[in-house]
């Protein structure tokens, strides 16, 4: 019990295990935290998202510099703001207002291909961002540009004006064929069994499907898979 006290109370010297038991909860709380966070890519992180990071790297890490920092304490801090967390990402979900409050609105810059500088303003955003804004999109030419607006993720989204934009299939009265996503088969030499039940197809039909391009053995294939239209695509394994 006083072992339990020395590692998860606050100590005037925290001994070498008790060290290494609070890096292993804290890799604990990390891993608990980032996996049941909501899923966002980086550049889709808000204001209440950073805040949280910031918050929660220093809780964790502080019980590891100095000893004298409760773990227990930081154990409730943490668990406090991840339900806090959770809770604001669950209401911005049900309530368009408290999404605006906590995530805020974007921003238009540009419409009708014309730059709006009173936006430019109150985003604080300078021209030179809006450039290369517009560059990654592939509209470097302003004169292209019917929209462009500032998301809540920083992200500039653009849209080019109707002489500008790529001609689709529609447009040339073509039909194309749905692409869907593709199916791995093979990993590393071995089938993926559980995918190749998906397509309704069996061992038997993929071994002969590869030794259609030469692929005798199975374990020289280092990854193959079914694309959308059902063509098998494949790479062989490499050796050094």
């Amino acid at each position: 019990m006083e072992q339990l006290a020395s590692i998860f109370g606050a100590v005037e010297k925290l001994s070498p295990f008790g060290f290494f038991v609070r890096v292993l909860g804290v890799a604990v709380l990390l891993y608990l935290g980032s996996r049941f966070l909501p899923r966002r890519s980086g550049g889709q992180f808000s204001a209440y998202d950073f805040a949280f990071f910031w918050m929660m790297g220093g809780l964790i890490a502080a019980p590891l510099f100095d000893s004298k920092n409760s773990f227990a304490f930081v154990i409730i801090s943490v668990t406090t703001i991840y339900i806090l967390h959770y809770a604001i990402s669950y209401l911005m979900v049900k309530s368009r207002t408290v999404a605006r409050i906590f995530g805020g609105t974007a921003i238009p810059l540009i419409q009708g291909g014309v730059v709006l500088k009173q936006n430019m303003k109150k985003a604080l955003f300078p021209i030179e961002l809006l450039l290369s804004g517009l560059r990654q999109a592939d509209a470097p030419n302003l004169a292209e540009v019917e929209t462009a607006v500032l998301e809540t993720s920083g992200h500039v989204s653009v849209l080019k004006k109707t002489d500008f934009q790529p001609v689709t299939p529609k447009d040339l009265k073509m039909s194309a064929q749905e692409a869907g996503l593709p199916v791995l088969l093979v990993n590393d030499g071995r089938i993926v069994k559980e995918n190749l039940r998906k397509i309704n197809r069996d061992e038997s039909w993929l071994r002969g499907q590869l030794e259609k391009y030469g692929a005798l053995n199975l374990k020289d294939v280092y990854l193959a898979g079914i694309d959308g239209s059902g063509r098998l695509f494949y790479s062989m394994a490499t050796t050094t």
